[in-house]
């Protein structure tokens, strides 16, 4: 599903509920040292480069004025000076990336706790007008904002390290500048540097005129280019449908509708960045001019040595680019800030609480008590006002209906996964099981498949072989500790199969099937049902199937019809 709506390009508090929360976690102490020690780092290299200025100035003079022994004599400490700066850069680097990594390691914990909790990625798969794409936004849009927040935050930091280093030099070197005027000679103190700092915020408001629409086009872009990810993994998912239908010519037309929306939104994003990025390469060129126009007074009153020059020259340039920390990041700058937008979106829904129309309660017995039960569509239509009913341990109830009459989504409702309605629910969910249609198989070893979700140390050998015969998987006994892809080797049938195998192994007190063996011949079917009273035959079990074949196994039943439940 696509979205029309464009975020707000407003800063928001939200920004700060993302960014902040590291910062005060159990982390912290070893976070703030980090940055204390990179921010350490950057100091020294920006006076290294003070240093840098003034040997030039130095080397510069000496060098034309002949005193070539003097000036050659420079050069080692110079070099020293290099691999002293170089080792500053590097350690720099290499901190600022192991933050990155437990910043984003941090981040990517606890979005990924407030995920899987409360079933929020059942909720969210299934109303996607929410928030697309929640995979990219947990695996790209956290690393990427880590990665930018702290390239931005620590060249900003280091950007006014540098300003105020050498704003000192350029106001000192640079004097002050007389203008005659109406008979009156004024003077301005630190013309060099308030001309600078002008002309940089001329062109830093010319170029977020010119560029502030990419923030849109940025977050656009991430989210037509997760659909085009979404509908790759959609296709592996299903190969095997697809290439039955063979559907080759539909997939190729919603993966072009896909690289459509990518084109459309592309050509927006080149447009403004062009735009931004010929302003800020434009005055990266003509910068020099600016400086030399600066320096014209001195030229004519022949008060500038090519010592002062360089040195002059050097602090501009470190001025200049310090003040044009915005410019030179804006690309990056909208970037982030869609990033933040993209994760602000996400947080505010996955903490949003979850609808409670229908009120589960836990129990203690192996019984389950439903009172007064109306499930409802999203949309607040009835769908089904199934009424009371108490299915007491040891019963087996078989559930009928036409497709759409509401059976899964009954067993949803007992589950807790349907809040689209009202009434209670009393069911002691610890020995409770719930079985879906299509089995669940993850990759690893057949055993973790098995074992899923417990852990495979929980349950002996004999345990595994014992619920493997007796869903008719002898034959995989040998292959209970091969690493493979699962569910694409195993048939709908042997993953229906496995499902059950679960059950044995499991031994729950209160059994929902739904339609747990529709993909399986009768004589499976019997077999596994006939397995299921043999293994578990106090167990509360409630069937939803479309076969009568499989009444002989409940003694009650539950039609379902317009809209009523009927025992």
């Amino acid at each position: 599903m696509l979205r029309t709506d464009k975020p707000s390009s407003s800063h928001s508090l939200s920004d700060w509920k993302i960014l902040f929360p590291f910062w005060v976690s159990a982390e912290k102490w070893k976070a703030w040292g980090l940055l204390g020690l990179i921010i350490g780092l950057s100091l020294l290299y920006v006076r290294t480069a003070v240093w840098f200025g003034i040997w030039d100035q130095k080397f510069f003079d000496a060098f034309f004025a002949f005193h070539v022994g003097q000036a050659l004599g420079m050069l080692p400490v110079y070099i020293a000076a290099c691999a002293f700066s170089a080792g500053i850069y590097v350690l720099q680097t290499y901190l600022t990336q192991i933050l990155s990594m437990r910043w984003r390691l941090w981040n990517t914990k606890v979005y990924l706790q407030h995920y899987l909790q409360n079933t929020t990625y059942y909720r969210l798969e299934h109303d996607a007008a929410q928030a697309d794409n929640p995979d990219q936004r947990i695996a790209d849009d956290l690393a990427q904002m880590t990665t930018l927040v702290l390239k931005l935050g620590l060249d900003a930091i280091q950007a006014v390290m540098t300003l105020l280093s050498f704003s000192i030099v350029l106001w000192e070197i640079g004097g002050a500048l007389s203008v005659p005027l109406w008979g009156h000679i004024y003077h301005i103190p630190g013309y060099l540097f308030f001309g600078t700092v002008i002309v940089s915020v001329l062109v830093s408001f010319v170029i977020e005129k010119a560029g502030g629409p990419l923030i849109n086009a940025d977050y656009q872009q991430q989210h037509y280019d997760a659909d085009l990810r979404a509908g790759l993994l959609d296709l592996r998912r299903n190969s095997e449908q697809v290439a039955f239908y063979k559907g080759e010519d539909a997939e190729h037309l919603r993966f072009s509708t896909h690289l459509a929306h990518i084109a459309r939104n592309w050509r927006k994003v080149v447009h403004y960045t062009w735009r931004a990025n010929f302003v800020g390469t434009f005055y990266n060129q003509t910068a020099s001019i600016i400086l030399w126009v600066l320096l014209v007074p001195k030229i004519m009153t022949h008060a500038l040595t090519f010592g002062a020059y360089a040195r002059i020259n050097a602090a501009f340039m470190q001025v200049r680019r310090s003040l044009q920390w915005f410019i030179d990041n804006y690309t990056d700058l909208a970037g982030l800030r869609s990033t933040l937008q993209r994760l602000a979106e996400f947080e505010r829904i996955i903490q949003q609480k979850p609808i409670q129309g229908i009120v589960c309660k836990p129990t203690n017995q192996n019984t389950v008590s439903i009172h007064n039960l109306v499930l409802n569509l999203p949309s607040g239509q009835t769908l089904l006002d199934f009424g009371s009913l108490t299915f007491q341990a040891g019963e087996r109830w078989a559930i009928y209906g036409a497709s759409g009459s509401g059976k899964s989504t009954f067993l949803r409702s007992l589950a807790g996964l349907w809040p689209y309605g009202s009434g209670e629910v009393c069911l002691n969910s610890a020995k409770a099981m719930f079985v879906p249609q299509q089995s669940y198989v993850p990759s690893g070893s057949l055993r973790q498949a098995l074992s899923y979700p417990l852990l495979p140390e929980q349950h002996d050998l004999h345990a595994y072989e014992e619920a493997l015969h007796a869903a008719n998987l002898d034959g995989y006994v040998s292959r209970l500790d091969e690493e493979q892809v699962w569910g694409n080797i195993l048939s709908g049938g042997e993953q229906q199969r496995l499902a059950l195998a679960r059950v044995f192994l499991f031994q729950p007190s209160i059994l929902f099937l739904d339609e747990a063996t529709s993909a399986l011949d009768e004589t499976n079917e019997r077999g596994l049902y006939d397995a299921l009273l043999t293994f578990l035959p106090n167990c509360t079990i409630i069937s939803v199937t479309h076969r009568k074949a499989l009444q002989d196994y409940h003694q009650k039943q539950i039609v379902l019809q317009n809209g009523q439940a009927f025992f």
